[in-house]
């Protein structure tokens, strides 16, 4: 339904609340109800009287059961609503409504790497990573040092994106090869191996339990004295054999202006189909208007690259919970749906053993600007997962060769999922914001897609105002199609606002026990 100026009605036919689309005062009038009391914006107001322990409707869609009795124009938030039974619901629906392949769309192109074996990259990176955390800091004097001569190198070399670190706080304390060792391994290995890195070479103190050996394979590794570059081998440097600090940062410096720059300036940007891309999706201080505006358009522009063959996927395993029923009914098989079930029970383990529950995860932000319950924010999250069937699954970091929509299994802390995203193999990141956000992650660009006009008007780092859904003057198809075409500029090497201004966070989930 189209909004009015003052609210919006996002399915008639159901729903009891409306979204205040600007600050309501008592005695304002909306959809035949008088308000009661003060409604900040974005906030949702009750279009009819509801009983206790009565659902509320959104989208449609439950977001939750009144705590107390909620009179038809007053404010209804976390004060009088709660998930209620949903904290228990039971999602029995596996495959049962699994949507028509939409029309495909051909000729749609980007401008992007291949490396040796032939995989599609948007970025010409050089990485240097650290096994343990007691090489990070030889890998930052490293960068740091580098960075003196950054404008010499980015002349001589225009072809490199740049020089950039992948450093992490663990590596040696985790449980050797238990589950959280595996995943920071894997994904440690991917971000080393990704298609946007033209060169790369890592860094291992020498006595850790994380050595690069079991991280990579020991027939991956060459010495950085014996290494040819290629994109089939690992090049190592061990602090403990170099000679310590300073010797070793004097190696790595030497071996990237010797080697991997001039062989990373040799890549070259070539026409490269878009059934090629793997587009990620993240939110970040969604508001209530998140999910018909910011995350509807990244929706729809998901469909577009789904349409041309590509992958497109959402992640945020806890921002699924109380929607997860959205997700299982489109999964292209049962065996698909019930591991998108697996992966919520194992989460709901995980946060139990840390004294945490699923409604912990709204946000000082989140509640702000008005979502109330995690279902609701949930409900809003799975939009930029637009309407195709699920046909994958994923665990975090775990490398993503399957095509069309998929879920993987990753943290809501933005930077922590939007690395495990990146070691899946993504390529492009589409990031949608309500409250603002300035993150930037290593290796791929992220685009801001913002739900309101006032945040896109304020905050300098967002690119794409979805506000204009809310303000009537764009449908969420055209904002879609905007982002879409923004996705395949990025692809061909266009910058974003964090790019520009060099945010780049990495944060690997550490999900082990330390010993």
């Amino acid at each position: 339904m189209p909004p009015t100026n003052t609210h919006i009605i996002l399915h008639p036919q159901l729903d009891n609340v409306a979204i205040a689309l600007k600050p309501l005062a008592p005695g304002d009038r909306l959809a035949d109800v008088t308000v009661a009391e003060p409604i900040r914006a974005y906030h949702k107001i009750a279009l009819a009287d509801i009983g206790a322990d009565q659902p509320v409707y959104k989208y449609g869609q439950i977001i939750g059961y009144a705590t107390e009795a909620i009179a038809a124009g007053t404010w209804v938030h976390n004060h009088n609503l709660g998930m209620g039974r949903l904290m228990d619901a039971e999602v029995t629906d596996l495959s049962t409504a699994v949507p028509d392949p939409l029309p495909p769309i051909a000729d749609r192109y980007f401008l992007g790497f291949r490396d040796d074996r032939g995989r599609a990259g948007t970025r010409n990176f050089i990485l240097i990573g650290s096994t343990v955390d007691c090489s990070a800091r030889v890998v930052e004097m490293a960068l740091a040092e580098l960075n003196r001569d950054k404008d010499r190198h980015a002349h001589r070399y225009p072809n490199v994106d740049g020089i950039v670190g992948l450093t992490h706080d663990s590596g040696c304390g985790l449980v050797t090869m238990s589950e959280g060792h595996l995943q920071q391994n894997r994904t440690l290995h991917n971000l080393i191996d990704h298609p946007n890195v033209g060169g790369r070479a890592i860094v291992q103190l020498g006595c850790e339990k994380g050595q690069a050996a079991l991280i990579f394979g020991a027939e991956k590794l060459v010495q950085v004295a014996d290494a040819d570059a290629s994109d089939d081998t690992v090049p190592l440097i061990t602090i403990q054999e170099t000679g310590g600090t300073w010797k070793t940062v004097d190696r790595i410096v030497a071996y990237v202006e010797e080697v991997l720059l001039p062989r990373a300036n040799a890549r070259r940007r070539q026409l490269i189909p878009a059934a090629e891309l793997i587009l990620a999706t993240q939110c970040g201080g969604s508001n209530a208007n998140s999910g018909y505006t910011a995350n509807a358009a990244i929706g729809h522009a998901s469909d577009l690259l789904v349409r041309c063959g590509g992958t497109s996927f959402i992640a945020e395993t806890t921002e699924t919970f109380g929607a997860g029923h959205l997700l299982t009914r489109r999964a292209k098989t049962p065996a698909i749906a019930q591991a998108y079930l697996d992966c919520v029970a194992a989460y709901r383990d995980y946060l139990s053993a840390g004294a945490g529950t699923p409604e912990n995860n709204l946000a000082y932000g989140n509640i702000e600007g008005g979502l109330s319950t995690i279902a609701e924010k949930a409900l809003g999250s799975i939009a930029k997962g637009g309407t195709t069937s699920l046909n994958w699954v994923a665990d975090y970091g775990e490398t993503i060769n399957e095509k069309g929509f998929g879920f993987m299994n990753t943290p809501a802390f933005d930077p922590a999922s939007c690395t495990g995203q990146t070691a899946g193999g993504a390529q492009v990141g589409v990031f949608s914001t309500g409250a603002g956000s300035c993150f930037g992650g290593i290796l791929i660009p992220w685009l801001k897609v913002v739900s309101n006009s006032d945040t896109f008007a304020r905050m300098e780092d967002m690119e794409v105002n979805a506000g204009a859904i809310a303000d009537g003057s764009a449908s969420f198809e055209e904002v879609g199609r905007s982002i879409f075409e923004y996705v395949l500029a990025l692809a061909s090497g266009a910058k974003t606002y964090s790019e520009k201004v060099g945010y780049a966070v990495v944060n690997v989930w550490n999900k082990g026990v330390t010993t």
